[in-house]
């Protein structure tokens, strides 16, 4: 049985707390929250995608949206990804780096659709916004040693 220090609690229900309040606070009070990681952003993003896409557009910007207006952008995807039955499943971070204000984050993912399912390994590149935020700029399939034949 392995027994988590007070550290451990209070970090894994400061995390949890820290995503509640992100997805019932509107944006103008997130700027008085403690700042997320770029994990965390991602993290949260496949908490609301695709089944909200209101909330995922919170947390993307306009490059990520393929320049689209979020209100576009939200009824363009909802039928596509309503009609593949797309679900995220709990990730693992696989590596996080910020470089100022960029960031990237690696993250191992199960994904399902009516097509089946798969473990995905994803790289999310994040930009921060002026308030301080993170929001996700681009999303790839990421497929390490891609010079090597497989």
């Amino acid at each position: 049985m392995k027994i988590l220090s007070i550290v451990d609690c209070c970090t894994k229900w400061g995390g949890c707390v820290s995503l509640l309040i992100l997805l019932c606070f509107p944006g103008q009070l997130l700027a008085q929250l403690p700042s997320l990681t770029p994990g965390d952003v991602v993290q949260l993003l496949l908490t609301v995608y695709p089944d909200n896409l209101d909330r995922a557009a919170n947390m993307t910007t306009l490059n990520f949206r393929q320049g689209i207006p979020r209100q576009d952008w939200i009824d363009a995807q909802d039928p596509i990804l309503r009609g593949l039955r797309l679900k995220y499943g709990q990730g693992r971070i696989l590596y996080e780096d910020i470089q100022g204000n960029e960031a990237r984050v690696i993250l191992r993912v199960p994904v399902s659709s009516w097509m089946g399912s798969a473990v995905k390994d994803e790289l999310y590149s994040l930009v921060k916004g002026e308030e301080g935020l993170w929001f996700i700029d681009r999303v790839d399939e990421y497929v390490p040693n891609t010079n090597q034949m497989r």
